[in-house]
């Protein structure tokens, strides 16, 4: 069980010097918060969840034409779904 330290207070000067540092503590807190949602947020882009394989694949698709072109559309097609 952990000890529980209480400070004693002589002046008010004290306590507003304590209150002044938790603020600027409390602060800096929100802004690391605020920072790490957004840089959570750009993460989650479609770009990065699915990466750049189908880019990839659609390429190598691309390439092939007319029918060549169909079947290889139809057996992706299947692997995904």
């Amino acid at each position: 069980m952990p000890v529980k330290i209480t400070k004693v207070y002589r002046t008010f000067d004290e306590i507003n010097k304590d209150l002044e540092i938790l603020k600027i503590e409390r602060d800096i807190a929100y802004l690391r918060f605020k920072k790490d949602l957004g840089e959570a947020k750009d993460s989650l882009t479609v770009d990065n969840l699915i990466g750049e394989t189908p880019k990839k694949i659609l390429n190598v698709v691309g390439a092939f034409s007319g029918p060549l072109k169909s079947a290889a559309l139809t057996w992706l097609f299947k692997k995904i779904f």
